[in-house]
């Protein structure tokens, strides 16, 4: 399975991995070392915290259920697919935060639906790694001013 194609991290995604891992992002060699250790679920709840999203909501975001998001303790780590798809979401609202300039106009932007994207809701697309590169192929898309 590929991984999504995102450019460098930038200062904004740097700064809310800090904030939800706990580490500093260098380069993708942290993204992988990360992802095979394990992101805990006490990070994953931070960063849903970070989102202002229900468990509920964020779980729709996963390639995993609820129900599973909540056997685990706190310290319990997903395996390294799940870990690099959470932090592969940290990337994708690191780069809408940029985008936008804030995190609360990202989060308005990814609960609405987008011509672009069929009429989904960006948020429904990302549980997929296909949704979620079209996802950041439209930011990049408004970034730059070219709407579809």
């Amino acid at each position: 399975m590929e991984t999504l194609i995102i450019k460098e991290p930038d200062k904004k995604t740097a700064e809310i991995f800090k904030k939800i891992f706990h580490k500093q992002l260098n380069s993708y060699l942290d993204v992988i070392e990360m992802s095979r250790e394990g992101i805990t679920k006490g990070s994953l709840m931070a960063f849903v915290r970070f989102l202002n999203f229900s468990p509920e909501q964020f779980a729709q975001m996963l390639p995993i259920t609820l129900r599973t998001i909540q056997r685990y303790s706190s310290k319990q780590k997903f395996n390294p697919a799940v870990s690099e798809h959470i932090i592969q979401l940290v990337f994708l609202v690191g780069k809408g935060i940029e985008v936008f300039g804030s995190l609360e106009r990202f989060i308005r932007w990814f609960n609405t639906p987008s011509k672009a994207l069929g009429g989904n809701l960006p948020c429904n697309l990302v549980s997929l790694k296909t949704g979620a590169q079209m996802v950041i192929d439209e930011l990049g898309r408004i970034e730059y001013g070219v709407y579809a």
